[in-house]
């Protein structure tokens, strides 16, 4: 094929393909950009964004890391595109109320943090509620533990609150098997700590406990700000969490939607349905004069022309590895401590 044909091909196919997003068929394989830009959108891309008022559902899927890809073939609703998407939400004054929809085991400290943070700033000015799916365990709790409002079905997995921290020693097999020797020169005793060329040494081990009860405080700390704490005037059915039962079951257990409901964790059982019924009322007392109809929008799709482009894009040039997918998400972030359940 020449040249000039095939540059014709390409042509015709991403013109297909802004006919498609323009008619706003599902968005498949697509991986957030990592920037959240302020941008001025004209009238021509309204079509982008419902305008009026709205309630932004957002949906977090799979593990929880920055530009961490999906299934090669599957939709990929990470948690680069859900932080980019509660950005939109809380800057669009036509959002009255946020759902967020996790099926989530957890995953890196620092993203699942970002999160946390966000919502409970989102808060502050508009109601949030979660649903959750099959799984909401570890830093996928953390991030749900943010909302006001908290929907679980009866057999959902939670829980898994904690960290864990993975490294291997592979000396054994490098230097007996294959005989390879590795050599390290290092400024101090602890700057190749969690290395798979030796085993850990009894004082990295005590470093690396301290590090790993430090950043289980802070996950316990936050579900404490989030829920032990919480204060609101929202008529929504609200299950107490207390202490206590924080501090009795905080110890790695997952549970279903059912028994944390029992201790507190969820405010409620129900699905999608339920949960879009609660964030409406609770718009609704926020928000006085807001209609019974207001529209629930997908903020996991494009927003503007931009975005478009970028989901153009992705749809040719595939961002995830189907390989990497199939190994286990700490064993593909090794030596760094996460909220994640395996």
């Amino acid at each position: 094929m020449k040249a000039r044909e095939i540059s014709l091909l390409i042509l015709g196919l991403c013109i297909l393909s802004l006919i498609v997003g323009l008619f706003n068929l599902p968005n498949k394989g697509l991986e957030a950009k990592k920037a959240c830009r302020a941008e001025s959108k004209s009238a021509i891309f309204n079509k982008f964004s419902a305008s009026g008022d709205k309630i932004a559902l957002i949906i977090l899927q799979g593990p929880i890391s920055s530009g961490d890809a999906g299934s090669l073939f599957g939709d990929v609703y990470n948690a680069d595109r859900m932080l980019r998407a509660l950005r939109r939400a809380q800057e669009d004054k036509g959002v009255k109320g946020v759902l967020l929809r996790i099926n989530s085991p957890g995953g890196t400290v620092a993203m699942s943090q970002e999160g946390y943070n966000l919502i409970m700033d989102i808060r502050k000015e508009k109601p949030v509620v979660v649903s959750m799916l099959d799984v909401a365990a570890s830093g996928g709790y953390y991030i749900a533990s943010a909302a006001d409002r908290i929907y679980a079905n009866p057999g959902t997995l939670t829980g898994s609150i904690g960290v864990i921290f993975e490294t291997v020693d592979a000396s054994g097999l490098l230097s007996d098997k294959l005989g390879i020797k590795w050599e390290v020169i290092k400024s101090g005793k602890f700057k190749d700590v969690g290395s798979p060329y030796r085993a850990l040494s009894p004082d990295e081990k005590t470093l690396l406990n301290g590090l790993i009860t430090n950043t289980y405080k802070q996950f316990v700390n936050d579900i404490i700000k989030a829920r032990v704490n919480r204060t609101d005037s929202y008529k929504a059915e609200k299950k107490v969490l207390s202490k206590g039962n924080l501090e009795k079951y905080a110890d790695g257990r997952i549970f279903t939607g059912e028994q944390a409901l029992e201790y507190g964790f969820v405010d409620s059982l129900g699905g999608l349905a339920e949960a879009t019924q609660g964030i409406k009322k609770m718009a609704k007392q926020k928000f006085p004069g807001v209609s019974d109809k207001i529209p629930v929008v997908n903020f996991n799709k494009p927003s503007d022309i931009s975005e478009l482009f970028f989901n153009i894009e992705s749809r040719f040039v595939p961002s995830g590895n189907s390989v990497e997918s199939l190994i286990p998400f700490s064993k593909r972030h090794p030596r760094q401590p996460l909220f994640m359940w395996e």
